[in-house]
Protein backbone atom coordinates (compact mmCIF):
# COMPACT_ATOMS: atom_id res chain seq x y z
CA UNK A 1 0.00 0.00 0.00
CA UNK A 2 2.95 2.55 0.87
CA UNK A 3 4.05 1.93 -2.60
CA UNK A 4 1.37 2.53 -4.50
CA UNK A 5 0.56 5.77 -2.80
CA UNK A 6 4.10 6.87 -3.60
CA UNK A 7 2.70 6.06 -7.38
CA UNK A 8 -0.70 8.12 -6.55
CA UNK A 9 1.85 11.27 -5.48
CA UNK A 10 4.08 11.08 -8.04
CA UNK A 11 0.88 10.64 -10.42
CA UNK A 12 -0.87 14.04 -9.04
CA UNK A 13 2.57 15.35 -9.90
CA UNK A 14 2.31 14.58 -13.40
CA UNK A 15 4.99 12.09 -13.61
CA UNK A 16 4.21 8.97 -15.75
CA UNK A 17 4.79 5.60 -15.13
CA UNK A 18 8.59 5.61 -16.76
CA UNK A 19 9.60 8.54 -15.04
CA UNK A 20 7.77 7.13 -11.69
CA UNK A 21 9.68 3.67 -11.78
CA UNK A 22 12.99 5.56 -11.96
CA UNK A 23 12.63 8.30 -9.38
CA UNK A 24 11.59 5.36 -7.29
CA UNK A 25 14.79 3.46 -7.84
CA UNK A 26 17.09 6.46 -7.29
CA UNK A 27 15.19 6.51 -3.67
CA UNK A 28 17.54 2.93 -3.17
CA UNK A 29 21.01 5.03 -3.69
CA UNK A 30 22.89 7.56 -1.88
CA UNK A 31 24.99 10.61 -4.06
CA UNK A 32 28.13 11.87 -2.76
CA UNK A 33 31.06 14.86 -3.15
CA UNK A 34 31.19 16.68 -5.79
CA UNK A 35 28.19 15.83 -8.20
CA UNK A 36 27.79 16.49 -12.15
CA UNK A 37 24.25 15.97 -13.83
CA UNK A 38 24.73 15.37 -17.32
CA UNK A 39 21.78 16.59 -19.12
CA UNK A 40 19.45 17.77 -16.47
CA UNK A 41 18.91 21.08 -17.32
CA UNK A 42 19.31 24.04 -15.18
CA UNK A 43 16.20 23.45 -12.95
CA UNK A 44 16.35 20.82 -10.05
CA UNK A 45 15.59 17.47 -11.65
CA UNK A 46 12.17 15.68 -10.13
CA UNK A 47 15.25 12.61 -9.06
CA UNK A 48 16.51 14.85 -7.27
CA UNK A 49 13.87 14.69 -4.63
CA UNK A 50 14.60 10.86 -4.47
CA UNK A 51 18.33 10.25 -3.82
CA UNK A 52 19.98 9.98 -0.14
CA UNK A 53 22.24 13.28 0.19
CA UNK A 54 25.64 13.01 2.32
CA UNK A 55 26.88 16.01 3.59
CA UNK A 56 28.50 18.10 1.56
CA UNK A 57 27.32 17.40 -1.81
CA UNK A 58 27.82 19.89 -4.47
CA UNK A 59 25.02 19.31 -7.69
CA UNK A 60 26.93 21.17 -10.90
CA UNK A 61 23.83 20.77 -13.52
CA UNK A 62 25.32 20.40 -16.86
CA UNK A 63 22.97 20.54 -20.42
CA UNK A 64 23.86 20.80 -23.68
CA UNK A 65 20.51 22.84 -24.76
CA UNK A 66 21.83 25.33 -22.04
CA UNK A 67 25.61 25.33 -22.53
CA UNK A 68 27.46 25.51 -25.54
CA UNK A 69 28.93 22.20 -25.12
CA UNK A 70 28.12 19.05 -27.50
CA UNK A 71 28.48 16.19 -25.78
CA UNK A 72 29.50 14.02 -28.47
CA UNK A 73 32.76 15.89 -29.32
CA UNK A 74 33.50 17.98 -26.80
CA UNK A 75 34.96 17.74 -23.68
CA UNK A 76 33.10 18.22 -20.40
CA UNK A 77 34.09 21.20 -18.12
CA UNK A 78 35.88 19.65 -15.48
CA UNK A 79 39.07 18.95 -14.78
CA UNK A 80 40.58 15.04 -14.57
CA UNK A 81 39.48 12.41 -12.08
CA UNK A 82 37.87 15.81 -10.37
CA UNK A 83 34.18 14.39 -9.67
CA UNK A 84 33.08 12.17 -6.80
CA UNK A 85 29.30 11.20 -8.77
CA UNK A 86 27.73 11.58 -11.86
CA UNK A 87 24.06 11.48 -12.69
CA UNK A 88 23.25 10.55 -16.57
CA UNK A 89 19.44 10.02 -16.81
CA UNK A 90 17.25 9.91 -20.65
CA UNK A 91 20.97 11.19 -22.33
CA UNK A 92 22.57 8.46 -24.12
CA UNK A 93 19.38 7.86 -26.34
CA UNK A 94 19.93 11.33 -27.64
CA UNK A 95 24.15 10.86 -28.65
CA UNK A 96 25.04 9.39 -31.37
CA UNK A 97 28.47 8.94 -30.56
CA UNK A 98 27.72 7.62 -26.69
CA UNK A 99 31.50 6.45 -26.94
CA UNK A 100 32.87 9.83 -26.65
CA UNK A 101 30.87 10.34 -23.56
CA UNK A 102 31.52 7.17 -21.60
CA UNK A 103 35.52 8.01 -22.28
CA UNK A 104 34.33 11.82 -21.28
CA UNK A 105 33.05 10.20 -17.78
CA UNK A 106 35.74 8.07 -17.31
CA UNK A 107 38.22 10.71 -17.53
CA UNK A 108 36.08 13.17 -14.77
CA UNK A 109 35.30 10.58 -12.74
CA UNK A 110 37.57 9.80 -9.57
CA UNK A 111 38.67 6.66 -9.04
CA UNK A 112 35.96 4.59 -7.12
CA UNK A 113 33.35 7.48 -8.12
CA UNK A 114 29.90 6.22 -8.96
CA UNK A 115 27.47 6.71 -12.21
CA UNK A 116 24.05 6.70 -11.84
CA UNK A 117 21.42 7.03 -14.94
CA UNK A 118 18.78 5.35 -16.91
CA UNK A 119 17.72 4.88 -20.52
CA UNK A 120 14.05 4.50 -21.75
CA UNK A 121 13.21 1.19 -23.34
CA UNK A 122 10.02 1.08 -24.28
CA UNK A 123 9.49 4.95 -24.12
CA UNK A 124 8.07 6.47 -27.55
CA UNK A 125 10.47 8.34 -29.87
CA UNK A 126 11.39 11.75 -28.50
CA UNK A 127 13.90 14.03 -30.36
CA UNK A 128 15.74 15.92 -28.20
CA UNK A 129 16.76 17.21 -30.46
CA UNK A 130 17.68 14.17 -31.97
CA UNK A 131 16.68 10.26 -30.61
CA UNK A 132 18.86 7.47 -31.77
CA UNK A 133 18.92 4.52 -29.76
CA UNK A 134 16.76 1.86 -27.01
CA UNK A 135 19.63 0.17 -25.29
CA UNK A 136 18.76 -3.65 -23.72
CA UNK A 137 20.74 -4.45 -20.45
CA UNK A 138 22.88 -6.91 -22.56
CA UNK A 139 24.33 -3.79 -24.47
CA UNK A 140 24.58 -1.53 -21.44
CA UNK A 141 26.76 -3.87 -19.79
CA UNK A 142 29.33 -4.57 -23.04
CA UNK A 143 29.53 -0.61 -23.73
CA UNK A 144 30.03 0.04 -19.74
CA UNK A 145 32.33 -3.02 -19.21
CA UNK A 146 34.98 -2.70 -22.36
CA UNK A 147 35.27 1.04 -21.29
CA UNK A 148 36.81 -0.20 -17.94
CA UNK A 149 34.00 0.02 -15.21
CA UNK A 150 33.35 -1.89 -12.42
CA UNK A 151 30.67 -3.31 -10.54
CA UNK A 152 27.88 -2.99 -13.23
CA UNK A 153 23.95 -3.15 -12.09
CA UNK A 154 21.17 -2.90 -14.01
CA UNK A 155 17.71 -2.81 -12.55
CA UNK A 156 14.52 -3.00 -14.94
CA UNK A 157 11.97 -0.26 -14.75
CA UNK A 158 8.72 -1.35 -14.94
CA UNK A 159 5.85 -3.85 -13.38
CA UNK A 160 4.96 -6.28 -16.45
CA UNK A 161 2.48 -6.25 -19.33
CA UNK A 162 -0.64 -4.51 -18.19
CA UNK A 163 1.27 -0.90 -16.80
CA UNK A 164 3.70 -1.46 -20.04
CA UNK A 165 0.59 -1.33 -22.31
CA UNK A 166 -1.48 1.33 -20.58
CA UNK A 167 1.91 3.54 -20.43
CA UNK A 168 1.43 3.58 -24.08
CA UNK A 169 -1.95 5.44 -23.69
CA UNK A 170 -1.26 6.94 -20.30
CA UNK A 171 -0.70 10.59 -21.70
CA UNK A 172 -4.64 10.66 -22.86
CA UNK A 173 -5.51 9.99 -19.85
CA UNK A 174 -6.53 11.92 -16.74
CA UNK A 175 -4.38 11.86 -13.40
CA UNK A 176 -7.79 10.47 -11.45
CA UNK A 177 -8.34 7.90 -14.18
CA UNK A 178 -4.17 6.87 -14.14
CA UNK A 179 -5.17 6.44 -9.92
CA UNK A 180 -8.13 4.74 -9.87
CA UNK A 181 -6.98 2.12 -12.87
CA UNK A 182 -3.04 1.64 -11.15
CA UNK A 183 -3.23 -0.65 -8.62
CA UNK A 184 -5.24 -3.05 -10.48
CA UNK A 185 -2.52 -2.55 -13.43
CA UNK A 186 0.14 -3.47 -10.69
CA UNK A 187 -2.60 -6.71 -9.33
CA UNK A 188 -2.36 -8.17 -12.77
CA UNK A 189 0.82 -7.64 -13.63
CA UNK A 190 1.56 -9.91 -10.26
CA UNK A 191 -0.48 -12.51 -11.38
CA UNK A 192 0.45 -12.70 -14.93
CA UNK A 193 4.36 -13.09 -13.86
CA UNK A 194 3.46 -15.77 -11.30
CA UNK A 195 1.50 -17.70 -14.04
CA UNK A 196 3.95 -16.91 -16.43
CA UNK A 197 7.42 -17.41 -14.61
CA UNK A 198 10.13 -18.27 -17.83
CA UNK A 199 9.12 -14.65 -18.88
CA UNK A 200 12.04 -12.37 -18.71
CA UNK A 201 10.54 -9.25 -16.73
CA UNK A 202 13.17 -6.78 -19.59
CA UNK A 203 10.39 -7.43 -22.47
CA UNK A 204 8.47 -5.00 -20.79
CA UNK A 205 10.82 -2.83 -19.59
CA UNK A 206 9.84 1.22 -19.69
CA UNK A 207 13.54 1.51 -19.79
CA UNK A 208 16.47 0.29 -17.38
CA UNK A 209 18.28 2.30 -14.63
CA UNK A 210 22.09 1.76 -14.45
CA UNK A 211 24.83 1.86 -12.40
CA UNK A 212 28.57 1.35 -12.31
CA UNK A 213 31.60 2.31 -10.92
CA UNK A 214 35.42 3.34 -11.90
Amino acid sequence: MKRVMLYIKEIWRCKDLYRIFMNIECSKHAIRGKTADIGSGSSRASYHRFFSVEKGVEILALDRQISPIDFERDRLPYPDTSVDTILVFNVFEHIYNYSALVSEIKRVLRPGGRIYGAVPFLVGFHPDPQDFWRYTSSALKAVFKSSGFNDIEIKILGSGPFTASFFQIEFMAPRILKIIILPLLFLLDFLFLKLKPGIYPEKFALGLFFTFRK
